[in-house]
This record gives structure tokens, C-alpha cells and sequence, in this order.
């Protein structure tokens, strides 16, 4: 709904004179030829377009020429008039179009001008020759003779000379036809240049091209044309702008896409080395799975010898120690022995002299016991312990 209202209020006087022209259109039930005239000959501040002309052209195939031109002149007399038929050309004159009806009969000028130009010669030329020669007096009178009585831009003197200026070219071919058949050799060399242009413009749009190839192709095949120079430059600049910043635009993503894939490349050894890194760093500092049973027994048998080796090792000092102090504790029992013996020595020979030969028995006890050594050491280190 917003876009709808947007669109009724930019419309202008312009968009309600065709809705009206639309609306007249269906109502009168024109033929399409004679739509397409009244199209090229409205009361518009420009044109008729060569697209309007050319419309009307076309409806050569469908519709005999004659019959184009009588609707022309029809039409161009019917604007020329000053007296209304009815109310509706009284209301279109003093109301609708008051002020522009010499638009009308110019741009109905301009049509016959271009049929003239531009049909092929024989059939579709003496049509409309016939045509005009034999609805000469509307040229001749009622065209010549014509007064503006207002325009709505002040210049009705003017617009008027314009008026017969067109009207005596068109009297002259019918009267002249040598003049005719020179104005038409001329229209067709510069429609041939125009469409030579035009391919070439078409050409140029799929090659890469320079301003100054384009002008020298320019100067050297004659497309230059009068009144359409300063479009043609600007046309032509646009495109020399467009293909421009087209292969520059190429060129920039060709670039971006190259140094992306540096990019990657670089990213990508960068991380391998640093892969390569961490698993050199993870080895170094390892540590030995327990459950891993293939190491298991060489680590076993190693674990098994080094701890032999250190049984071996400790045994013989604690041997050594052993000895030494064994060899200390020898040593010590040995003069303990040496005193004890002497002492016993002196006790027993006290002894044996206080005892009789009743005791010999036990003297041979004693003395079997100061003869043993061993038991000496026995008793020694029970006492001691």
C-alpha cells in the first residue's frame, strides 16, 4: 500500500494525458496502425522518436501505405480546423489541448516526410506519392495558410514558419522527383552510418580497446554522425570506463586470489613444522608405558640386574665389615684367652697342690678343660653376650 500511494502521488500531468489517451483508445477502438500515428503525433513537448516512427513503418506489412497517409492528413486537418464538429473537439481544442495543436499538425509533417524518405521504391513509394498529389490542396491551402492563435511558449510566429518550412520540402518532392530521389539517396547513407556505428559500437563491447584506437577507427571509416557526436563521445567514454574498471576488477581478484593461496600454503607449513616440533618435543619426554608388555622384560631384566649388581655390591662391603669385626672380635678373644689361661694356670697349680690323690679324677677334668680351647671361647661369648 505505501509503494501504491508513492507511485499515485509522483504521478505527473504527463502519466494522466496517457492513461486518458489509453483510456480514448479503448473506447474509439482504433486500429493499431492508427494508434500508433496518433502516438507519434501527440501534443508531447518532444519527439515524434524515431521508435514512434518506426512503428508506424512496420505496419506496412499488415496494413497498405495509403491508408497510413489518409489517416495522417485526416488528422492533420482535423487540428487544423478551427471549427469544431462536436463537443468533444470543441472541449479537446479550447481545453485539452489549447495551445498545443500545432504540435500536432507539425509532427503529422514529419510523418509523411518520413514515409517518404523511407519506404522502398516502386509500389510502397507510389502509394504515398498518389495519396499526397491527390490530397494535394490540404498542403497547399489549409497547411500553408495556417495561424496559430496561441502556444503556450509564446513563439506562434515561429512555430509557424517551421510549419511551412516542412510543408514546401514535401510539395517539393511531389512535385520534383529528382529532388526526392537525392533526399533519399542521403537519408540511406546516413542510415547506413548510423547502423555501422552501431555494429561497430556492438563490436567493440566484447574487445579490450583504447580511447585512441576508437578515434583513429573512427576518423578512418567516416562513422562520425551530425547532431550525435557529443552522445556518441560520451557513449563511447562510458565504455571505455566500463572496460576499464572491468579488467582492473579482474585483475585485483586475480591478485586477491594468489596471495590467498601464499597464505594458505604458508599457514599450512607453518603447522606441520610446528607438528613436526611437538612430536619431537613428545619423544624427547616420554615416559615408558607399564603396559606396554613388548618393553617389558628387557626393562624387567635390566630393572633385575642392576638391582644384583647393587645386592653384590653391598654384600661385600657388609662382608668386609663382617670381617673386620670379626677379626677385631678375634683378636679381643684371643688375649682374653692368653690372660684367662694364665690365671687358670695359676688357679690350677694352687689347686693341685691343696688336693689329694683322690681328686686325680677331677684333675684330669681340668686339665682336659685348660686343654680345650674351644669350649673357652664358647663360654667366652655366652658371657659376653
Amino acid at each position: 500500500m505505501d509503494s501504491l500511494s508513492k507511485k499515485i502521488q509522483n504521478l505527473g500531468m504527463h502519466d494522466l494525458r496517457n492513461a486518458g489517451r489509453f483510456m480514448q483508445n479503448m473506447i474509439v477502438q482504433y486500429e493499431p496502425y492508427q494508434i500508433d500515428v496518433r502516438r507519434a503525433s501527440n501534443t508531447d513537448a518532444w519527439g515524434p522518436t524515431s521508435k514512434h516512427l518506426q512503428k508506424v513503418l512496420r505496419h506496412k506489412y499488415s496494413v497498405p501505405l495509403y491508408l497510413i497517409t489518409e489517416y495522417t492528413l485526416k488528422r492533420l486537418i482535423d487540428h487544423i480546423a478551427t471549427n469544431s464538429k462536436n463537443v468533444y473537439e470543441k472541449a479537446r481544442k479550447e481545453y485539452v489541448n489549447f495551445g498545443s495543436e500545432w504540435r500536432v499538425v507539425f509532427k503529422c509533417l514529419v510523418i509523411l516526410d518520413f514515409l517518404l524518405l523511407n519506404v522502398n521504391d516502386g509500389d510502397e513509394l507510389q502509394q504515398i506519392t498518389s495519396c499526397l498529389k491527390k490530397h494535394k490542396h490540404i498542403l497547399n491551402k489549409e497547411t500553408m495558410n495556417y495561424k496559430i492563435q496561441f502556444s503556450n511558449d509564446g513563439k506562434m510566429e515561429i512555430h509557424e514558419q517551421s510549419i511551412r518550412t516542412k510543408c514546401e520540402v514535401i510539395l517539393s518532392y511531389l512535385s520534383e522527383p529528382e529532388i526526392l530521389n537525392v533526399e533519399r539517396l542521403k537519408h540511406k547513407k546516413n542510415q547506413m552510418k548510423i547502423q555501422r556505428s552501431n555494429e561497430s559500437a556492438i563490436m567493440t563491447n566484447n574487445i579490450n580497446f583504447d580511447t585512441n584506437e576508437i578515434a583513429n577507427n573512427i576518423a578512418n571509416n567516416n562513422l562520425e554522425v551530425e547532431d550525435s557526436n557529443d552522445d556518441e563521445d560520451e557513449e563511447l567514454q562510458a565504455r571505455v570506463n566500463y572496460e576499464h574498471r572491468r579488467h582492473t576488477s579482474t585483475k585485483i581478484d586475480e591478485e586477491r586470489r594468489k596471495r590467498r593461496e601464499l597464505l594458505k600454503e604458508r599457514i599450512k607449513n607453518n603447522e606441520e613444522q610446528r607438528r613436526k616440533l611437538s612430536q619431537s618435543s613428545m619423544s624427547a619426554n616420554e615416559v615408558p608405558d607399564l603396559l606396554d608388555f613388548g618393553d617389558f622384560d628387557t626393562t624387567v631384566s635390566n630393572s633385575t640386574n642392576n638391582n644384583d649388581f647393587v645386592d653384590n655390591l653391598s654384600n661385600k662391603e657388609v662382608n668386609k665389615d663382617d670381617d673386620d669385626e670379626f677379626g677385631e672380635f678375634q683378636s679381643e678373644m684371643i688375649m682374653n684367652n692368653t690372660t684367662l689361661k694364665i690365671e687358670d694356670n695359676k688357679n690350677n697349680e694352687d689347686l693341685l697342690s691343696g688336693l689329694s690323690n683322690d681328686n686325680a679324677p677331677e684333675a684330669d677334668t681340668a686339665s682336659v678343660k685348660k686343654n680345650d680351647v674351644f669350649m673357652d671361647l664358647f663360654t667366652n661369648s655366652k658371657s659376653l653376650i
